[in-house]
């Protein structure tokens, strides 16, 4: 059986005769920096894919991670200075939400017109070549060395058993152990995602519940994976783990509405649970210990596990160093208090008959 044929496209001067069995040529949409996407479907088994053309009809890659040379230079500039600024205000949490101007950038625009598949491409490649290098860490590895964690061992068993619970969802702070109400809950086509922001810290984190496959809900009792990217930092085991931060960007960029909902989002107060136990989460929570050098400022970026962890590392066409790379702060130490006795309490002595 042979596949409708992609008129007028070729590859390296030849043309290109026809498609894999099974699947259709879609629309053409303009992308950003002069490149073109072919969206393809296959009608049986609901896949798309999307091959990226130049104006005159060259199939440059048949992802966008495979493109190579002038166009991929010129695409990752022409996506890294709006990138780099929605990427600081939505997703970091580093700076202001963005206006409605600057959300009707033409960047922008161009990337909602493409679908997920496209977008996220897009998002995935500059991730890869822009940003600082990924950290993929598995809970089970972070919980053994715990001595190089930047959070308690007590807090992170506690934070991973968060389970999402719409625009309520609560989760104990991974620092100091508060209770931190989500800002933003996220239904992707992967997952459910929930934003928190500890104004304490002045840090925004994330989680994320992978669905069960073909279904549309997190796995259930599955651990959420951990993103916080003021570390560069994913504590999980899933394979869907390192793509985590190119799924939550792609979703800001192509729902620019959740700017009202950030702007709406509250803190936790006891006042919309009553007055008492909100839920498990705050058992000894607030009275945890920090382990020395587990403060926001002190990733420990310098450690064999750190180094061992990390992936994607950038090695940019366009620039021989990592923008925004800033040198880790050294831990601090913690004073220790002078040690006090404690009181012994009074047995209740049996009270004499008369």
């Amino acid at each position: 059986m042979t596949a409708a044929r992609p008129a007028e496209l070729h590859s390296r001067g030849q043309p290109l005769t026809r498609l894999y069995p099974g699947w259709e040529r879609g629309e053409r949409l303009s992308g950003p920096a002069g490149v073109d996407a072919l969206i393809l479907h296959h009608p049986k088994t609901g896949q798309e894919a999307c091959w990226w053309l130049s104006p005159d009809n060259e199939l440059l890659a048949c992802h966008a991670l495979a493109l190579r040379g002038t166009w991929r230079d010129t695409l990752i500039k022409t996506l890294d200075p709006t990138l780099q600024t929605i990427s600081a205000s939505l997703l970091d949490g580093t700076a202001p939400l963005p206006t409605e101007e600057a959300l009707q950038n033409e960047t922008l625009a161009l990337l909602r017109t493409l679908p997920a598949t496209g977008r996220l491409q897009l998002v995935t490649l500059w991730f890869q070549t822009m940003r600082a290098a990924l950290h993929v860490i598995p809970p089970a590895t972070l919980l053994e060395h715990d001595e190089e964690s930047p959070f308690s061992k007590d807090l992170l068993q506690k934070l991973l058993r968060t389970r999402p619970a719409g625009p309520h969802s609560l989760a104990c702070s991974p620092f100091h152990g508060g209770i931190i109400r989500t800002n933003l809950t996220m239904i992707l086509e992967q997952a459910v995602a929930c934003r928190f922001t500890d104004d304490k810290e002045g840090l925004t984190f994330y989680l994320f519940w992978p669905n069960q496959d073909a279904d549309e809900s997190p796995v259930k009792d599955a651990p959420p994976i951990l993103y916080l990217p003021h570390a560069s930092l994913l504590v999980g085991d899933s394979t869907l783990t390192p793509l985590v931060p190119a799924f939550l960007l792609s979703w800001f960029i192509g729902t620019p509405q959740c700017v009202e909902d950030l702007k709406q989002a509250r803190p936790f107060t006891l006042e919309d649970y009553g007055v008492g136990h909100a839920s498990a989460l705050w058992d000894n929570s607030v009275s945890s210990p920090k382990k020395a050098g587990q403060i926001a400022s002190s990733f420990p970026f310098s450690s064999l596990l750190w180094e061992q962890s990390a992936l994607l590392r950038p090695l940019s066409p366009l620039e021989d160093t990592v923008p925004g790379d800033v040198t880790p702060t050294p831990a601090r130490k913690q004073t220790k208090k002078p040690y006090q006795p404690r009181k012994k309490k009074r047995k209740k002595g049996r009270k004499r008959r008369s």
